[in-house]
């Protein structure tokens, strides 16, 4: 079983997202450690701070891109879970996402209500007798 806390790390830059998106990643387990941040250059910090175990990643950002930071996150051993959360759903940016490594691409209007499943069968399994994709704190 995973040891220690979860971590999660949301790019999102607009705050009230990324408050109710927080909040709803943390409801579905206490031991979650969910971190915001707003930009690429926070989010590659936080890459290479502390690796997730998981990220919800916002596509066009205010300042840089989450295509950026969606490269610099394939190129981890191991690599945590990512999910693509945006508004701009369009098929070129679903296809360049999955084909750089991420698990998931949701569009914020019609699939924000798919996150909490993927995120709690990701849990489970990674928590299961097999042991978890990557390591503990």
């Amino acid at each position: 079983m995973l040891q220690g806390n979860w971590r999660v790390l949301l790019v999102e830059d607009s705050k009230l997202t990324a408050e109710q998106l927080c909040e709803m990643i943390q409801s579905l387990r206490p031991e979650i450690n969910c971190v915001t941040v707003a930009t690429e250059e926070d989010a590659l910090n936080a890459i290479g701070n502390i690796p997730p175990h998981i990220v919800v990643l916002d596509l066009l950002l205010k300042q840089g891109s989450g295509f950026n930071v969606l490269r610099k996150i394939s190129a981890m051993t191991p690599k945590p879970l990512v999910v693509v959360l945006t508004n701009y759903a369009l098929p070129q940016y679903r296809e360049y996402a999955l084909l750089t490594g991420a698990d998931y691409f949701l569009d914020k209007a019609v699939s924000i209500d798919v996150l909490p499943t993927i995120l709690e069968s990701f849990l489970r399994s990674a928590g299961s007798a097999e042991g978890p994709r990557l390591p503990a704190d």
